[in-house]
């Protein structure tokens, strides 16, 4: 599969399961929303890193390879780090 296909794939991915969390949201299912939205989030951010030619299956390693590449971008990496360890402590 190439990277750009793999790419999509994570994107298409990340959102169903951003229907899924909106789903569990509207049930009343606060802490699986948010367990689905942070999963939404680090396929996504897996779908960066296939771009790349990277991966990983680790968290700590997705979001350091994820926010460096954005850091790049002009997307404020410490926001975004921020935002993974608030969702992560749920």
């Amino acid at each position: 599969m190439s990277r750009i296909n793999l790419a999509m794939y994570r994107i298409r991915k990340a959102k169903d399961i951003l229907i899924e969390a909106k789903d569990n949201f509207d049930q009343k299912y606060y802490g699986l929303s948010i367990n689905r939205s942070y999963y939404a989030m680090f396929t996504s951010a897996r779908a960066i890193l296939a771009l790349k030619e990277m991966d990983s299956s680790r968290h700590s390693s997705v979001i350091a390879h994820s926010t460096s590449i954005l850091s790049k971008k002009d997307v404020s990496p410490r926001r975004l780090v921020n935002f993974y360890q608030r969702i992560n402590t749920y």
